[in-house]
């Protein structure tokens, strides 16, 4: 029977982000990004000038405030929210017409000065509440210099003015709408009510303190890696959370390499549609959101921790970082590295001063004993009424029989010290009346059944408790840390600690773990095994010293480009290899000897590959062998082996340095120029072809990227900011994307179990089996380095020719500028890795480079996509030979506002005469679509123009104002009519409707294909229309599709078909063929249709009911029908097949009467099993056959009929 219990618990796991938090940061970003706006206003401005109130920013912030009073929050927390907004402060301001600067610090940092943090609890937050708080803040704590102290006022004396901080700004942790922070510290002036702050559980806390400590959302993060590591899918975010994901303007944010891993990630799951993620991973094996290893890094290095060690003179490398750990300068390292050394080797030894927390407590004692000679054993017997269980292995020093208990303690009784327990998840026994600090008190007290002939006993010291005829333990818990962070505990002997509830074991560093440890006896409230009963169950945590005196730090580089790794094979290993490349190469992993015990997904030992950055966790292998060659995405590949007790696990390793001078492609411009044959991604999946693909990002109709190389489906990079190297797609309804391996670097490897049973069935799939189907679906050569590739210098265009061609030869990647023969435009080309140069067609162009052209009013605009005032975006047009936009009509109102969303200057102004409006060329301005009351020269300062997000027109000033800006320039006219791409006909002949469907693209790129121009002495295509017995012409570029008629389906030929400029049609005529009735499906390599039946008959009733249908049991005659009907199978376990040795027996004969040519019989089938013998086949669950019996079996079917059978 249980007394009492009484321990805290928290939660460790993030749950999904409500629409309301969403909602919350949004406008939270939206806000800062306002403040940030005005800060750099205020730090110019003179007297008389005022904020723009109109930005972009300020524009978005009101757009966020919106949403935040729709989205149904307590107006309590509106208004805790909205408080300082600088939008309402702003227009109070603007009304009065003065300027009030103190709404609006000018802050030079956000950061919090010396480390130290003020806070306090509202009567909102719940004790558990502040304890996971607290929990985060001791984390902060123990990885970086942050100090949390709580705030309170003495007498007008606050916390701040005791610490001689330089502000008054502190925390309010408050329970409002969801969780949400403001970034950094905002230095609140006195009596604000500190910077509110709604933190919930677990990780989520750390995100939110993030914030405050001024860290951005990882997956908004500036650097350029973001778009090469995730793809973010805007079509699966709700659109109300579109700014949760875009990226940070960068100009008060900065990167210090982006990190998957981060908290302070969002998971592909916030804010999304359902059934879509909201962005995809583009290595889709790498964890993500599950570390704060380089967030605690970031806050230590912006808060200059290292400051505090002004004595301590280590240097630290491979992304170590100086700061107060667990209160001591020391270097903070990545797992496995050394802090004595800086980061520099691999920890190998404990350090000699590491030893247990001095003061009073008790543990557990291991089968060994105790863990030093400080502790002292002492023992407690039990007696119940029975039921006792110990789980195997069980290393503890209890001894345990069906009614009976022996514990044993190790007791601690000594002097506390400076050597404290840090934050952590787990429990110990009380001694000497209380706890260490950071521990919660609890108890639990066990009914006993002691008798005369079997009493409880005890010997030695004991913990605090009661023990007489009934036990009672105190117990001391701590969850002021996360089960993942590492303590420092002396190592050299095994000890045990008592788990804390549903918590994982803590890690303690250098030793090796057994979780779930259980002892079930009697009555114990830590684990209730079954609600229904009341048996309960204790989980210990055994920790044994691992063998960590193993692995290094490795540098390869030009003179040692390789290196051999084999593991020790040994009980409770823990080992480390850190292999570096020099800065920008990468390395190659292959495994020559590879056995980890465990499966892929359930490991028993694991070995973990970082291969992005060292610091973020990486993938766990496990399995009999791996034969994929590891590519890391950095300069580093960081392996560490973990194995549990006797253990057999090994592994042997090749690294080789990957310099760029190894690669088939320019690194520099990251596989851009690559335009190899390579079809299959890095993990041999099939390449879909790019011209199928216009409904996703990248495709050869888009106008703003390098797109002429996109051909076929081949591996390609269009565009070297959202790739690392090239790639392609594998889904098309979801547009997902992955790398490729172009160079052929990796080797050929299986991803299934049982290649060599589908090549002996005639199956072989690449993407499954490329190392045992490499023979019979070969791949393309290894392609030559493309340092050993190069271009010849290159021929005069039609219409231009090369600046200047001063070389016989050009290297991949190297660009040539050719100019247009009768205007200034110029045209680069690339020399690409076939030893070719980029297609071009013709060097002259209707618009300069970057612009693009407006077909309905011949005109080149350019959306440079940055902010300046409207004087500065004037001479920033000026310099490219062109003026700020500006429409003419409001067909070119629309035109400006399709380029971008953003408020954006126009080029009309009336500063020479007030009110009269000019254009950039000198005329008034004809076409205006001005806004309520504008224009209205406010302050008699506004000579310019913007449009804003209404499309509707406001005059503003020239200066002081940023905004978006559009240049503008006539286009050029042609003397020829040419393609500016030789691509023009592939491309025409892959997707004969592109020129309407992509009217855009075709009109700046392909003007011959598609017909734009020089039709008068063009060939034209003659269609004959057999319906309406005439025919019709179609002139070069135009398009025709073609449709089978109701009840026919396609069986060759092309829908769409264009005409070409030999006057012919692309493709073939479409030929119909008869389609299956509805719930039966067609068959196109032998014309049959098949139906599954899901009602279980046996052979002659289904055989029977086929024939009802003038149909036949299926067949399954050669490889080709077996896959299919197999396929059709599906989950089913068995179904029928038209098979029969019933006539002769041993020989089947198919239901058609044919013979087997081909057999996919299972082990040891057909085998005529059973005194009444097994004469007829059906397919089993893994496509393979067995011979059974025909009158006691009853299973699902599928019927095969002639196709021409419907008809009739």
């Amino acid at each position: 029977m249980i007394i009492a219990t009484q321990l805290i618990s928290g939660t460790l796991s993030e749950t999904d982000a409500t629409d309301e938090e969403g909602i919350i940061e949004q406008y939270i970003l939206a806000r800062e990004e306002a403040e940030y706006e005005l800060e750099d206003f205020y730090a110019t401005a003179t007297h008389g000038d005022q904020p723009d109130l109109n930005s972009d920013a300020m524009e978005s912030l009101r757009i966020c405030r919106e949403l935040l009073y729709e989205a149904g929050l307590p107006a309590k927390d509106v208004a805790e929210l909205i408080e300082g907004d600088p939008g309402l402060e702003q227009v109070r301001s603007r009304t009065q017409t003065t300027v009030q600067k103190r709404t609006i610090e000018v802050k030079q940092s956000r950061r919090w000065s010396r480390g130290l943090v003020p806070y306090v609890f509202t009567n909102s937050t719940s004790k558990a509440n502040q304890d996971e708080i607290i929990r985060s803040m001791r984390t902060y704590e123990r990885f970086t210099c942050m100090r949390y102290i709580p705030w309170s006022e003495e007498n007008g004396v606050t916390t701040n003015k005791k610490l001689g901080l330089d502000h008054e700004s502190y925390l309010t942790f408050i329970k409002g709408g969801g969780c949400w922070s403001f970034q950094g510290n905002l230095r609140k002036p006195a009596g604000a009510g500190g910077q509110k702050i709604s933190c919930c559980g677990g990780v989520t806390c750390i995100h939110e303190i993030g914030h405050a400590m001024g860290e951005s959302h990882e997956h908004q993060s500036l650097n350029p890696d973001r778009d090469r590591i995730i793809r973010i899918n805007f079509d699966g975010i709700k659109p109300k959370h579109h700014n949760s994901y875009t990226r940070h303007l960068g100009e008060h944010v900065k990167s210090f390499g982006y990190d998957l891993s981060s908290y302070m990630h969002y998971a592909p799951w916030s804010f999304r549609i359902a059934g879509k993620n909201t962005f995809s991973k583009l290595f889709p094996e790498l964890p993500y959101k599950n570390s704060y290893y380089y967030l605690m890094r970031e806050v230590s290095l912006e808060h200059n921790c290292q400051d505090e060690c002004t004595d301590f003179h280590l240097t630290y490398e491979n992304d170590g970082y100086l700061t107060l750990i667990d209160n001591k300068c020391a270097c903070k390292c990545i797992p496995g590295l050394d802090p004595a050394t800086g980061c520099t080797s691999v920890f190998k030894n404990d350090p000699e001063d590491i030893k247990f927390p001095g003061g009073q407590y008790a543990i557990p004692a291991h089968t060994t004993g105790c863990p030093d000679e400080s502790f002292t054993l002492g023992s407690r017997t039990q007696v119940n009424e029975g039921g006792n269980y110990k789980r195997s292995p069980f290393n503890l020093g209890f001894e345990v029989s069906d009614n009976s208990v022996e514990r044993k303690f190790c007791i601690k009784d000594s002097p506390a010290d400076d050597v404290f327990w840090p934050g952590a998840n787990f429990c110990l026994y009380r001694r000497g009346g209380k706890c260490p600090e950071g521990f919660n008190e609890g108890f639990v007290q066990y009914n006993d059944h002691p008798t005369e002939t079997a009493p409880n006993t005890q010997s030695g010291e004991l913990p605090d408790g009661i023990f007489g005829n009934d036990t009672r333990f105190e117990f001391c818990c701590t969850d002021t840390g996360f089960s993942g962070d590492e303590l420092l505990l002396s190592s050299r002997k095994p000890f045990v600690l008592i788990k804390r509830r549903q918590k994982d074991c803590q890690r303690i560093r250098g030793n090796a773990e057994d979780d779930g440890i259980a002892l079930v006896g009697g009555d114990h409230p830590m684990y209730q095994e079954d609600k229904k009963t009341k048996r309960f169950w204790t989980a210990y945590c055994n920790y044994k010293p691992a063998m960590f005196d193993c692995g290094e730090v490795i540098d390869l580089d030009g003179s040692n480009p390789e290196v051999t790794i084999s593991s020790p094979t040994a009980p409770e290993l823990e080992c480390h290899w850190l292999i570096k490349a020099p800065h920008g190469e990468r390395l190659k992993l292959d495994f020559t000897d590879f056995s980890i015990k465990g499966k892929p997904g359930r490991c028993i030992d694991d070995l973990e590959i970082r291969y992005m950055r060292p610091g973020q966790p990486g993938v766990k292998y496990c399995g009999p062998k791996w034969d994929k060659t590891i590519i890391s995405i950095n300069n580093t590949i960081h392996l560490r082996l973990s194995t549990y007790g006797d253990s057999s696990s090994r592994f042997t390793a090749t690294v080789k340095l990957l310099k760029d001078a190894d690669l088939c492609y320019s690194a520099k411009y990251r596989g851009m120029t690559y335009d190899g044959d390579v079809t299959f991604t890095r993990n041999f999946d099939h390449c879909l072809p790019w011209a199928k693909m216009s409904h996703c990002e990248m495709h050869p109709y888009k106008i703003d990227k390098f797109n002429t190389i996109l051909q076929g489906n081949k591996c390609r990079n269009p565009d070297q900011a959202t790739g690392f190297q090239p790639w392609c797609y594998i889904d098309a309804e979801n547009c997902v994307r992955d790398y490729c391996d172009v160079c052929l670097i990796g080797k050929c490897y299986d991803r299934v179990e049982n290649c060599a049973d589908l090549k002996a069935a005639g199956q072989c799939v690449l993407n499954q089996c490329a190392k045992t189907c490499a023979d019979q679906e070969p791949g393309p050569t290894v392609p030559k380095k493309a340092s050993e590739v190069s271009c010849a210098a290159p021929g005069p265009a039609p219409d231009g020719a090369p600046v200047d061609v001063s070389k016989k030869s050009y290297a991949v990647g190297e660009t040539i500028m050719y100019k247009f023969e009768y205007s200034d435009y110029t045209k680069l080309r690339y020399c690409l890795t076939s030893g070719q140069w980029s297609a071009m067609g013709t060097a002259c162009s209707e618009c300069p480079d970057e612009f693009s052209l407006n077909v309905a009013n011949k005109k080149c605009y350019f959306f440079p996509n940055i902010k300046k005032s409207a004087d500065d975006a004037s001479e920033y047009c000026q310099a490219k030979k062109s003026v700020v936009a500006f429409p003419t009509s409001e067909e070119e109102n629309v035109y400006l506002r399709s380029l971008t969303h953003n408020n954006i200057f126009l080029g009309v102004t009336d500063k020479d005469v007030e009110g009269t409006f000019m254009t950039p060329t000198g005329e008034p301005v004809k076409f205006t679509k001005w806004g309520g009351v504008e224009p209205n020269d406010y302050g008699k300062r506004e000579d310019c123009t913007e449009m804003n997000k209404a499309d509707t027109w406001n005059d503003l000033p020239c200066t002081g104002y940023l905004r978006h800006f559009i240049c503008q320039t006539n286009m050029s006219p042609l003397k020829d009519c040419l393609d500016f791409s030789d691509k023009c006909a592939e491309l025409f002949l892959s997707n004969p409707d592109m020129c309407g469907k992509f009217s855009t693209f075709a009109e700046e790129h392909c003007r011959y294909t598609c017909g734009f121009c020089g039709l008068h002495d063009s060939p034209t295509c003659k269609i004959s229309i057999l319906e309406e017995g005439n025919t019709t012409e179609l002139t070069r570029g135009m398009s025709m599709t073609s449709s089978c008629d109701e009840g026919f389906i396609p069986l060759s030929g092309d829908a769409i078909r264009g005409c070409q400029q030999d006057g012919t049609l692309t493709g073939k005529p479409l030929e119909c063929i008869r389609n299956c009735p509805t719930g039966w499906v067609i068959n196109l390599e032998n014309m049959y249709c098949y139906k599954k039946f899901q009602t279980r008959k046996i052979y002659s009733s289904a055989e029977a009911d086929c024939a009802g249908y003038s149909g036949i049991l299926t067949t399954a005659s050669d490889a080709k029908e077996q896959a299919f009907v197999s396929s059709l199978k599906g989950s089913s376990r068995n179904i029928w097949l038209g098979l029969t040795d019933s006539v002769v027996e041993g020989t089947f004969i198919w239901a058609d009467g044919s013979l087997l040519t081909y057999t996919n019989w299972n082990t040891v089938e057909p085998n005529d099993y059973g005194k009444d013998g097994e004469d007829c086949g059906h397919m089993i669950g893994n496509g393979k056959w067995n011979d059974d019996n025909c009158n006691k079996k009853r299973y699902e079917y599928i019927c095969k009929v002639d196709v021409e059978a419907f008809s009739k």
